[in-house]
């Protein structure tokens, strides 16, 4: 979000560009963003995704901590929110008093609000289900941060509720031999694809683009100036003579 002209924004664009194209196909539009173990990025995997989409013109996002063993999009964003999904599934507050504005405009949150331990059983409930339906109607993508898949059996739960499912490893840290189980676990129609988080493999860097950019039109505007007055002094010269 604070780097849009970065070559890792230009990853999560590409990753925008195929959800976008998804949701065309398939009618993609409620996604499980979830992650192998702790620290794996899937929060700020799921918070740039949904920052993109809301970008995208005519586009409505919104983000939803279902993690609420321990809620922290409002951390990352800097928000405080102390109540949200934690407090609309137990009925004491409702879903349009929960739901945050974001900016840009087109992207919304809704806080994860109390942590608690009965996530799995709150969310395989009834209540949840009817929020999936509610928020559907209200905008375009819907993007749950979901706890995750290699510790709890929430993200599992979720992905049955939603249109599909994005899993975050982390190069060097998530093992060959725990993503191998765990994609035998997730449904092979919900599975959209494995994001890789923190890979030390070089990318174009946008920023010399746009810098290469400004100095080849520099360079241009001197070349034209250096021309004219070749031009001025030709034409001085033929007067005088």
């Amino acid at each position: 979000m604070s780097q849009p002209r970065s070559a890792y924004c230009e990853q999560f664009r590409s990753l925008r560009t195929r959800i976008l194209q998804s949701g065309e196909r398939l009618q993609t539009r409620a996604i499980v963003v979830t992650s192998a173990g702790i620290a794996e990025g899937k929060t700020l995997t799921a918070l740039n995704l949904a920052w993109l989409l809301a970008q995208t013109e005519g586009v409505r996002a919104l983000i939803i901590d279902s993690d609420l063993r321990q809620p922290c999009a409002t951390d990352y964003l800097g928000i405080d929110a102390s109540v949200g999904l934690s407090e609309v599934l137990g009925g004491q507050l409702s879903l349009d008093e929960a739901i945050v504005r974001l900016d840009p405009a087109g992207l919304y949150l809704l806080p994860g609000g109390k942590p608690r331990d009965d996530v799995a059983e709150l969310l395989s409930g009834p209540s949840y289900a009817r929020l999936l339906t509610d928020v559907r109607r209200m905008f375009d993508y819907i993007i749950i941060d979901a706890p995750p898949l290699g510790i709890f059996t929430d993200a599992n739960v979720l992905m049955t509720k939603a249109d599909g499912a994005l899993l975050v490893v982390r190069a060097g840290k998530t093992r060959y031999g725990v993503l191998d189980k765990l994609l035998e676990q997730i449904p092979k129609d919900r599975l959209m694809g494995v994001v890789l988080n923190r890979s030390e493999e070089q990318q174009p860097d946008s920023s010399s683009y746009y810098y290469q950019h400004r100095y080849y039109s520099k360079e241009r505007r001197l070349s034209e100036t250096k021309q004219v007055k070749k031009e001025a002094q030709e034409e001085e010269v033929v007067v005088l003579s």
